[in-house]
């Protein structure tokens, strides 16, 4: 077994163990909240609590079902993505640090869903482009400067997406104007870099032009003969090419220039010896006379070899017409 043969079966089972262990916490944390907590409309919260933990073990099972491709880290990388996530949707439903303080309002409870969903898409957003960069431009990639474009596109795909996302999670901190430049900086910087890999991979040398293998028309073999379309010129073979049998319907190739044509095979009749007639074994079975309707049995104790009936003679086969069937008696 290789060593890509056992990182799968580690990596589920490290899946399914963060898996258990976020929802235990998640059922345990909101049990204690439910019957100690003092916040507004519980039931409300309860419920949106079971929905949160509902998604995540369907999120979880879904990236279980389509995981089998070749990022081997996408599983447990994508479990740890939602567990962060189902512990930031608990954050705001339980009114934890850092949150708003009027959570019994519509419009406070609208804005924090908003977030929530945008911290989600940042989230699932970096975690699809680290999968689809990290395998064509940092597993597959071809130079050094793929690899390298691929690297510094992931770093700062992940930074951009935290940048954004901490004043969603923690609305209530005091964020400085020089977060919100850094903010607008990383994007700027991470949507140049990840255009980057692309125009690197779009300009690399193909393989024909490195020497390497190719499909392309230029290298492909041919054979060594072709049959000609009708009206089309006859195509000779190439030098030590073994010409192919000739079909039905086939036009026939050229002789090649200095060959002897073959001299036609003539075949004579051949004379088949009739086999020799073998006397038939005592108390045998065959030729044995049918029993005619009407007539007495053998009676018992007779001689076996008067029941037998000798093959006629091949002088008294008529000769076959023809049509090759015999003539009629």
């Amino acid at each position: 077994m290789t060593d890509t043969d056992t990182r799968g079966p580690r990596a589920r089972k490290a899946a399914l163990f963060l898996t258990i262990v976020v929802l235990a916490v998640s059922a345990v944390f909101g049990a204690v909240l439910i019957v100690v907590g003092d916040q507004a409309n519980i039931a409300g919260r309860a419920w949106l609590t079971l929905l949160l933990v509902g998604a995540f073990a369907g999120a979880v099972a879904l990236d279980a079902t389509v995981s089998d491709g070749p990022n081997r880290w996408y599983l447990p990388a994508s479990t740890i993505t939602n567990a962060v996530l189902v512990a930031v949707g608990l954050l705001k439903l339980w009114n934890g640090a850092l949150q708003p303080d009027d959570t019994s309002d519509a419009l406070v409870w609208a804005v924090q869903f908003w977030r929530f969903v945008g911290v989600v898409v940042l989230a699932r957003l970096a975690l699809l482009l680290t999968q689809v960069y990290g395998l064509r431009f940092v597993t597959r990639a071809t130079s050094r400067v793929s690899w390298i474009g691929g690297v510094v596109t992931l770093a700062l795909a992940w930074a951009t997406a935290l940048v954004l996302a901490l004043p969603a999670i923690l609305p209530a901190a005091t964020w400085p104007d020089w977060w919100w430049r850094l903010a607008s900086a990383t994007t700027l910087v991470a949507a140049v870099a990840a255009v980057i890999p692309l125009l690197v991979r779009a300009f690399e040398a193909k393989p024909a032009e490195r020497g390497g293998r190719s499909t392309g028309p230029e290298l492909r073999s041919y054979p060594p003969y072709a049959f000609p379309a009708t009206g089309d010129a006859v195509q000779p073979l190439r030098p030590g090419a073994v010409p192919p049998p000739q079909q039905v319907g086939a036009v026939p190739l050229p002789p090649q220039a200095g060959a002897v044509p073959d001299a036609p095979q003539t075949y004579a009749p051949q004379h088949w010896a009739q086999p020799a007639e073998t006397p038939l074994p005592p108390h045998s079975s065959v030729h044995r006379q049918p029993q005619q309707p009407g007539a007495a049995p053998p009676q018992p104790g007779a001689d076996p070899q008067a029941q037998l009936v000798a093959a006629p003679p091949a002088s008294s086969v008529p000769p076959p017409t023809a049509s090759g069937f015999p003539p009629p008696q």
